[in-house]
């Protein structure tokens, strides 16, 4: 049941992409775009189906290295596609180029190791607002490790990078399976977002329905 609450961001996205997809268009938004709007924010996520159903859950650990976004989260990819479909369908082409960039957009800020911003490029992950040990100061503050972290660790940067081949050590050492806990089910400033913007998509759907 936790899970479900890392997927209202998503949700609001899609919401919020068939409205603007709607309004970029001059298309007339039906009840049922939203049926296709939620998933398409979803859908860059599909790379996780394997992990979720071998597992039960999708996290990167000591015990479990491997990241999911390894898989289809290279925004150059969506974008391509969402161009050609816009120039081919207007409405749904937008509502997929809008669904994909907002679930990109959480990515860069919310939980995980960032996303390939620059692939096929370079595969270095790259996340705003973030330590490079990927832990929230309260995190390390509680756990007893703030103390003792290099000061370089425990700068809060506005743009944080790993490299291929570090990243598998900073999973080894600072990844966290139970991460729906320790972020969705308390205060802090990605879940007062993420259920903020959840919260506003219900309304506006709610107006655009009546």
């Amino acid at each position: 049941m936790k899970q479900a609450l890392s997927l209202l961001a998503d949700i609001a996205n899609g919401i919020f992409a068939v409205l603007l997809a709607g309004y970029f268009s001059g298309t007339e938004i039906l009840w049922w775009y939203f049926l296709i709007g939620i998933p398409l924010a979803m859908c860059p996520d599909l790379d996780a189906l394997p992990e979720l159903l071998k597992r039960g859950r999708v996290g990167s650990s000591a015990e479990h290295t491997y990241d999911h976004r390894d898989g289809l989260h290279f925004p150059i990819l969506f974008l391509v596609t969402g161009l050609l479909l816009t120039y081919l369908f207007p409405f749904f082409g937008l509502l997929f180029l809008f669904a994909t960039a907002l679930h990109f957009i959480n990515d860069l800020y919310g939980t995980g190791w960032g996303i390939q911003l620059l692939w096929p490029l370079s595969k270095t992950r790259y996340k705003v607002l973030g330590r490079r040990v990927n832990w929230a100061k309260r995190q390390l503050v509680e756990t007893g490790v703030w103390d003792n972290l290099p000061s370089d660790e425990r700068k809060l940067r506005l743009v944080v990078a790993w490299k291929e081949v570090e990243l598998p050590d900073y999973i080894r050492k600072w990844g966290v399976d139970d991460w729906i806990d320790l972020v969705y089910c308390h205060f802090n400033w990605i879940s007062a977002i993420e259920y903020s913007l959840f919260i506003l998509a219900i309304i506006l759907l709610f107006i655009n329905l009546i």
